[in-house]
């Protein structure tokens, strides 16, 4: 319940909280991580788990037991002021890096982005680790990862997709959605909610708001999400939207039985996040979820009344080079993803200072995605992960993408008549596919051993590759 109630407070900070709170929140989430650090490192807590390891449990026990210890032995590494301090920094990162975005002034975050890169490795060190630092901040999102086992799989997915993202980036592109005039937020938001509620987003136990980066907070029965809107177009705000929502759907899918346990906790952000990517692109720029929700969107922005929907359809999967991640296609997404592991790689391998980030980032942007970066504001700045910590993170992105593909191929094989379904309006057989398969389970599997059992197959990046291929080749009309 404590950090449940601290993850209101950062959602709080990022949506609602004004201006000058920024001090005081930091002091707030500084205390409140102070006291959950201290309940889960107690003696008691030590001698719970000790005693509990000698007793006969239930299956469920087991791995309640497994996931509370892994938590107890990993926060009794660290010290309780760090906890602290990082918390603290973390508040104040935030409030400097939306200035620093806003102004294109890396400088104004250099500071604070230095200090939380400094308490990160000092929390590594703590933690402990095979082969390098950064895998111990890796397994705090990924359980079990290795930076070898990234390295492996990017070394791959690039062999096979950069001549994929090449030869389509150099045939004659669509034109972009534009609705004509102004798309009024209000209009926007009430087309996000119908839609989002369609393919199951609970309001009852969840709600929308706007803030400067999309992100989901909370979970089970108080589950929120948001998005950041452009009066010119609707598209910026939507597919966002279908993202977060997708990660919204996994909260809400744990058995309310288990609530307060690992048994309804995420297994991994790469698991998390194959649930947002495939809503928002196996599905959301689907053509058969688009033959069923365009009338309504034509209804809500008059302007696109002229756009015939395979020209929208074109649009929405145009493959671009583009400067911003979460607006980035599905073919060059993954590139994106792989400049920020290259970065964070340098960072906590010693290749780089915090200071040189802008240059270094410019340098593997252009020879990722073969354009140069005309600002940090389109460049390093545009995410909001480094400023809070999260250094391990950006992976995840790139995995939950595999895990995606793989799980959308499963679905199609194994639930007739899916299209046709989606089709019609119908998203009920997906989500409980879903919700059997990989949410009810929380933590009882590792991520691999979940994506196996739902799959019948480990990890394998040519479901992606095959996706695109089958998507993309129609698409622009050539063979890949």
């Amino acid at each position: 319940m404590l950090e449940q109630a601290a993850g209101l407070l950062a959602w709080d900070e990022q949506t609602y909280m004004p201006p000058g709170g920024s001090a005081d929140r930091a002091r707030q989430k500084a205390a409140l991580s102070g006291v959950i650090h201290e309940r889960l490192t107690s003696k008691d807590m030590g001698r719970l788990v000790r005693a509990l390891k000698k007793r006969e449990l239930s299956a469920d026990g087991v791995i309640i037991l497994r996931e509370t210890e892994r938590n107890w032995r990993r926060a009794s590494s660290i010290p309780n002021d760090l906890v602290r301090e990082i918390a603290h920094t973390q508040s104040m990162a935030i409030e400097a890096w939306a200035r620093a975005r806003q102004e294109n002034k890396f400088k104004l975050l250099e500071p604070w982005l230095g200090k939380m890169v400094c308490l990160r490795q000092r929390e590594a060190e703590c933690v402990g680790y095979g082969d390098v630092p950064y895998d111990a901040l890796l397994d705090d999102f990924e359980p079990g990862a290795k930076s070898r086992d990234i390295d492996a799989i990017f070394s791959r997915l690039k062999a096979k997709l950069v001549p994929i993202a090449e030869k389509i980036l150099g045939e004659p592109q669509p034109a972009p959605v534009k609705a004509p005039g102004k798309c009024p937020l209000e209009g926007q938001r009430a087309f996000i909610m119908q839609v989002c509620t369609s393919i199951g987003f609970d309001l009852g136990r969840g709600r929308l708001d706007t803030s400067p980066h999309p992100f989901t907070m909370g979970a089970g029965n108080d589950v929120r999400i948001t998005v950041r809107y452009d009066e010119c177009d609707p598209t910026y705000a939507l597919f966002p939207a279908l993202h977060e929502t997708g990660h919204a759907l996994y909260e809400q899918g744990f058995l309310e039985k288990y609530s307060g346990t690992p048994l309804a906790e995420a297994v991994s952000a790469g698991l998390h996040e194959s649930q947002s990517r495939l809503w928002e692109n196996m599905v959301g720029r689907g053509m058969p979820f688009w033959s069923f929700h365009y009338p309504g969107l034509q209804k809500a922005f008059p302007g696109l009344k002229k756009t015939p929907l395979p020209e929208f359809y074109r649009g929405i999967n145009a493959v671009r080079r583009s400067f911003i991640r979460t607006a980035a296609d599905e073919i060059t997404y993954n590139l994106h993803i792989m400049l920020r592991y290259d970065v964070e790689a340098a960072i906590f391998g010693g290749k780089i200072k915090t200071g040189e980030i802008p240059s270094y980032w410019n340098e593997r942007f252009e020879e990722y995605l073969g354009i140069p970066v005309p600002d940090d504001a389109r460049g390093c700045l545009q995410d909001i992960h480094w400023a809070v910590g999260s250094f391990g993170y950006f992976p995840t992105y790139a995995l939950g993408n595999l895990y995606a593909a793989q799980f959308w191929a499963a679905i199609r094989w194994r639930v007739p008549g899916l299209e046709e379904c989606i089709a019609s309006g119908d998203t009920g057989p997906l989500l409980g596919w879903l919700r059997k398969n990989v949410h009810r389970h929380g933590k009882r599997y590792r991520a691999a051993e979940l994506l196996e059992k739902a799959t019948g197959e480990k990890l394998n990046e040519d479901y992606f590759i095959g996706y695109v291929k089958e998507k993309y080749g129609p698409l622009y009309g050539i063979r890949l």
